[in-house]
């Protein structure tokens, strides 16, 4: 009976910690979308203080997901710096694989505004239109706002033209204006106005959209809206059409916006401009007074801009009026040395996200401009010093192989003089090859002139003199240059050494050519690489070798000693035969060295 007390004890405890789960489960998820709807509809401090409050450790994996979406859009819209976007990808690898389409749209959009805290606008780019290929029944507020966001980085040029933004924020407008999101249509009115603006062959359509924009502002009390678009309007008709009167209109209409709210310097110096171009100093002069002092350099360079055009057309004082041009020439300059790159105008900074988003993104391009210069100039700086360390390690090379040159001259004469030796002895064996052993003793002088004349060279000059005068030599060609020495030394060659070419070219399937039937010739005669390289023509010891390892390759050999020595072994080149061995490959080059022929 106490073992039955003690399960049902257990059980009962069992299910009082499933049912408190079950309610904090319950509960947290309430509170959740209750700050949702806060979050959305501009109560982003209240929902920001009471998403700091909530215990995330006790939630769910759900409910972690829901909280870290809406905290990114909280700290986002309270312009809060987000440092970190571990939290926000986790949700939406999350609701990517749950299939709340909803939550999965916010959770992008989200994760879009913590890209853009973080200056990564490329992933914030990725980010929105994978927001917007959603099906748009899934929330149309939330698609038209990914739109937005899209349209707002490509107008800052920093990842995009002009012309994709415009197409965004048009596709955003109808959406918005369906839903009566009269603050978002109004964004999208004067954004599209604004980029109409500063096309040439659009102008008619930018007073379309900022009129609109003027009347929807009237409608919903928003004076900077109004006052933007009306500011925007009287420099449009000054500057572009020099209709005065109109400009003068909106231009009055722009400063009679409450001073407690907005009071722009540069609206008062434009309607000022629109009275003085309509020959009325007196007024220019009035709303010139009534103007607030200039905030930023823009103020202070169209102040004086205006100054000077008041003293040239009214006042007829040329000194004041260039002492003024002066003055704004050097603010300009200032600026442009300083990168001063602020916008027109300021004045939705509390209000209108979009321009306000617009100036953090060009801070962040800014830092990224000058971290891609530091990558460029230390990427330069590499290259030099590897083209430094390339030319050195070139010169050093042929320095190299000079030297080995030199040191290559004894064996290549008494190489030269023992074929000497075995074509005397042919001729001894055989009168009828008297003629052909003629023309090869003729060549084989001529080398040896070539070899002793290299030998004085290598006494009387340094590696660079020696080496100027060995290219000398070879430009006039290689010392075989007559097909007579050439089919003579292979006869004598195959009469030698049981027709070894003849052999070689049945082994190669008749791919080796006449070039490298010649090499094949000389190597079986034992002559040294740099009697090889004069005989050849060639101006680098590294060419012998590269020469020598493609006919091994056609042989289908390692090296040319694999297929000379194979059989009974009785080939053995005339260097082997009297003690010698021909050099080891270039230890610079190796037989693997890039031809330089």
């Amino acid at each position: 009976m106490i073992h039955f007390k003690h399960i049902i004890v257990a059980l009962a405890a069992a299910l009082s910690l499933m049912l408190a789960g079950c309610r904090h489960s319950g509960v947290a998820m309430q509170e959740l979308s209750h700050i949702d709807s806060m979050v959305y509809h501009q109560q982003e401090k209240e929902a920001w203080t009471l998403l700091q409050q909530m215990n995330t450790q006790q939630m769910s994996k759900e409910e972690r997901a829901y909280h870290a979406v809406l905290m990114s859009m909280a700290m986002y819209k309270n312009y809060i710096p987000c440092t970190s976007d571990s939290a926000i990808n986790e949700a939406v690898g999350y609701y990517k694989k749950s299939g709340d389409d909803l939550k999965y749209l916010k959770a992008l959009i989200a994760q879009g505004c913590v890209h853009e805290d973080m200056g990564e606008l490329e992933q914030a780019v990725e980010s929105y239109h994978q927001a917007e290929a959603l099906p748009l029944t899934t929330d149309s507020s939330m698609m038209a706002y990914a739109k937005l966001r899209l349209a707002t980085l490509y107008q800052s040029q920093v990842v995009g033209t002009n012309t994709v933004a415009l197409q965004k924020f048009k596709e955003a407008l109808p959406i918005f204006q369906a839903l009566g999101d009269k603050h978002f249509e109004l964004v999208c009115l004067t954004s599209i106005g604004g980029i109409y603006r500063n096309i040439d062959e659009k102008h008619d359509s930018a007073v379309v959209y900022m009129k609109e924009a003027i009347k929807l502002a009237q409608e919903q009390g928003d004076q900077y809206h109004a006052f933007a678009n009306r500011y925007l309007l009287s420099e449009h008709y000054l500057v572009r059409e020099h209709n005065y009167l109109l400009s003068k209109e909106y231009g009055l209409q722009a400063v009679s916006a409450d001073p407690a709210v907005i009071d722009h310097p540069r609206a008062h110096y434009r309607l000022a401009e629109s009275y003085l171009s309509l020959g009325q100093p007196d007024s220019a002069t009035y709303y010139l007074k009534r103007a607030p002092q200039p905030a930023n350099a823009r103020d202070s360079i169209a102040y004086y801009e205006f100054m000077s055009e008041l003293e040239h057309r009214y006042w007829k004082n040329e000194e004041k009026s260039k002492n003024y041009l002066q003055a704004a020439h050097a603010i300009a300059d200032s600026m442009t040395i300083n990168g001063l790159n602020h916008r027109l105008l300021e004045v939705e900074k509390e209000y209108d996200v979009q321009l306000a988003e617009l100036n953090q993104v060009k801070n962040q391009s800014r830092l990224r401009g000058t971290l891609l210069l530091a990558a460029l100039l230390t990427m330069g700086v590499l290259i030099l010093a590897f083209l430094v360390w390339r030319y050195r390690n070139q010169l050093k090379m042929r320095q190299n192989e000079v030297e080995m040159l030199k040191a290559d001259l004894d064996s290549s004469l008494a190489s030269l003089q023992q074929m000497q030796a075995r074509i005397d002895s042919r001729e001894q064996n055989d009168e009828g090859k008297a003629h052909q052993n003629d023309e090869l003793r003729t060549i084989i002088n001529q080398q040896i002139d070539a070899v002793h004349q290299l030998m004085a060279w290598s006494y009387q000059y340094d590696s660079d003199k020696f080496a100027e005068k060995f290219r000398e030599m070879m430009t006039l060609g290689g010392m075989g240059d007559d097909s007579n020495y050439w089919s003579n030394l292979q006869g004598l060659v195959n009469d030698l050494h049981d027709d070894i070419l003849v052999k070689a070219q049945e082994k190669a399937g008749g791919t080796l050519n006449d070039s490298e039937l010649n090499l094949l010739a000389l190597y079986c005669c034992g002559f040294s690489r740099t009697v090889i390289m004069v005989t050849m023509g060639y101006r680098s010891i590294g060419t012998v070798y590269n020469k020598k390892m493609q006919i091994a390759k056609k042989l289908h050999v390692n090296d040319l000693d694999d297929f000379l020595g194979h059989g009974d072994g009785s080939f053995v080149p005339l260097s082997q035969e009297n003690g010698t061995k021909e050099p080891s490959p270039c230890p610079v080059l190796g037989e693997g060295g890039k031809d330089v022929e």
